[in-house]
């Protein structure tokens, strides 16, 4: 006959992930609808995108100046270096010619980097969602003056909803109980991996969908005498939401000769 297990289990985010500012700028514009769905590349805030834009150009200004510095500096050279085979001029005026070519080759790649900071910062001013899930509201109105790094910067929160976590205990001596039954043959399972788990909701309906455990806390958790277990189930309607309390059986062992 079949034997099935039940256990009072929370669900929880598969993912859940903190929305920060990576550089400091006034809100503009808050894009999306709090507490909605959203998707993977949606825009969810922008910041005043005007000074880094005015950086961007001052550094773009920058390389274009180190770049004609080079410019020269190679045409220098070019010049140095036949008069420098016929004598005309001091091998220290060869020196001279090679060192400010290579110093200005240096400036040039300094500026690109700064250039590319600067294109960097400019993008950081529009944050969007990293991954499909259920948004949380806003920390900030429109306005606020966004700080980078910290506590300051957390603009909001969005959780991952499919698939959705179901993390329950089982119990020392229900383990101890299960091994025990195995080892006298009166149980068998299919194992962890492919034991199937259904969920109770809380007015008694079983949800449609079946999971799979995908972790196994190896230890006791010494405050609660459990061995804490998570399993993943698929949520494709978000009909599961974050930190529902559900009743989970697990399913797909026997006792046989009964």
């Amino acid at each position: 006959t079949p034997a099935t297990f039940e256990f009072t289990g929370k669900t929880a985010s598969s993912r859940q992930v903190e929305i920060n500012a990576r550089v400091e700028g006034y809100l503009e514009k808050i894009a999306y609808a709090e507490g909605s769905l959203v998707k993977t590349g949606q825009l969810l805030f922008q910041l005043d995108p005007k000074p880094f834009q005015a950086a961007l150009d001052s550094a773009k200004a920058v390389l274009n100046q180190q770049e004609a510095l080079l410019t020269r500096a190679r045409q220098t050279l070019a010049r140095v270096k036949p008069l420098a085979k016929q004598n005309a001029v001091s091998q220290q005026d060869l020196d001279n010619a090679t060192a400010s070519v290579l110093a200005s080759e240096a400036q040039v790649q300094a500026a690109k980097a700064s250039v590319e900071q600067a294109q960097l910062n400019l993008g950081y001013t529009t944050i969007r969602s990293p991954l499909n899930g259920l948004s949380s509201s806003a920390n900030y109105r429109e306005g606020a003056l966004i700080r980078a790094g910290g506590s300051g910067s957390q603009l909001t929160t969005i959780v991952q909803l499919d698939p959705m976590w179901v993390n329950f205990g089982v119990g020392e001596n229900e383990v101890l109980k299960i091994r025990a039954q195995q080892e006298a043959g009166q149980l068998k399972g299919p194992g962890l991996a492919k034991v199937g788990v259904d969920l109770i909701l809380a007015d008694g309906s079983t949800y449609p969908q079946q999971g799979r455990i995908t972790f196994v806390d190896p230890m006791v958790n010494a405050q609660t005498g459990t061995y804490n277990i998570r399993a993943e189930v698929p949520n494709p309607n978000n009909q599961l939401n974050p930190g529902q309390f559900v009743r989970v059986q697990l399913k797909g062992a026997i006792r046989p000769n009964v």
